[in-house]
């Protein structure tokens, strides 16, 4: 009899966030490898698109991977429904979670990512799960080095996070969030935590880069004069999948660790120009002055004020696109130092040929 391989093989891993972009990747990757998944969707999920995904991704073994995948129903907030999901699951990879810039949004992004997470960690040790990998974000690590004036920082696995200075509602929640992954470990699961940079998938889909990519395909002249962090959805679940492998193997430093995941530091102006390129529209060719940014948020605080909805630009969400975003990968190429990632430009030129 074969020994049990926790991460791969005979085990069962249950996804949370099975229909979003992230959880449709890892849905792929499994399904493509015959491995025995179980998919978590809440009431009203859209499975149809997860379907259509899958099916252009997996090609002629997409009949077969649909009839094995087990889709089970249970929502973040439903401690003991969650814990029903994951009966018979060795594993969960924990993808769902809500990303919203929005003012107002601070309760809604508690509730699911912070709370969500804590329900997901009780399910998983009161099941019996053995690993648990969380889907976590470059926003739930530390900023307390930048400044007002800041325009250029250096972001790594151990940056101080100092009660959040400088972060986001988003990554306040998320480093919420991963305290309670954290805690998971503590009281017994394997745990590996990944850190991502913004994710480029498929253009199909609005998260992530949806909207970079419908924001480029309307012809817009001006680019943020700041930079980021950029990995392709592909290599995220790559990496992912390696970590965990390398876990099973008995390689030291990855459980109980945390990774930040970025294929490239790459400018605004040069991702918004691939991607026009890649969609046949004209690229960005001016800057975004500063006090065209100042002037946009406070029309903004106006215009929300007036219409009761939302700002679409926040003084936070301005002064941030002036910033050089750098992320420092040096602990997961140790980790794995045969990876290789694909060049943003040519993650763009994939992604954008769905776009329609």
């Amino acid at each position: 009899m074969s020994e049990h391989i926790q991460g791969h093989g005979p085990s069962v891993e249950l996804i949370t966030g099975a229909t979003g972009l992230v959880g449709m990747y890892r849905l792929a990757w499994r399904l493509e490898r015959g491995m025995p998944t179980v998919a978590l969707r809440r009431e009203g999920s859209n499975v149809e698109r997860a379907r259509v995904f899958l099916q252009d991704k997996l090609g002629s073994k997409f009949a077969e991977a649909w009839r094995t995948l087990e889709w089970r129903e249970a929502d973040l907030s439903d401690p003991l429904a969650l814990e029903e999901a994951m009966e018979g699951c060795e594993r969960v990879f924990h993808a769902a979670g809500r990303v919203s810039f929005k003012p107002g949004d601070e309760a809604a992004l508690k509730t699911v990512n912070e709370k969500g997470t804590a329900n997901v960690v009780n399910a998983a040790l009161a099941s019996g799960v053995k690993r648990l990998i969380h889907m976590s974000s470059v926003a739930a690590l530390g900023r307390s080095h930048v400044g007002e004036g800041a325009v250029d920082l250096t972001v790594t696995e151990g940056s101080d996070w100092a009660d959040g200075a400088g972060a986001s509602p988003y990554g306040v929640s998320k480093h919420a969030a991963e305290m309670q992954a954290w805690r998971g470990m503590a009281e017994g699961l394997d745990l590996i935590v990944v850190n991502p940079t913004i994710i480029l998938g498929d253009a199909r889909y609005e998260e992530s880069s949806g909207m970079v990519y419908r924001r480029a395909a309307q012809g817009r002249k001006y680019h943020p004069a700041g930079g980021n962090g950029f990995v392709g959805a592909e290599d995220l679940i790559a990496v992912c999948s390696a970590l965990d492998a390398a876990a099973d193997a008995g390689q030291k430093g990855i459980l109980g660790e945390r990774f930040v995941v970025s294929s490239e530091n790459v400018t605004y102006r040069d991702l918004m120009g691939w991607v026009a390129e890649g969609m046949g529209v004209e690229p960005p060719s001016k800057v975004l002055e500063n006090w065209m940014l100042e002037l946009g948020w406070r029309l903004a605080r106006v215009w929300s004020v007036l219409s009761r909805k939302p700002p679409i630009l926040t003084k936070d969400l301005a002064r941030n696109t002036r910033r050089q975003h750098r992320y420092d990968t040096a602990k997961l190429r140790n980790a794995l130092p045969e990876f290789v990632f694909t060049p943003i430009r040519e993650v763009v030129k994939e992604t954008t040929s769905s776009f329609s």
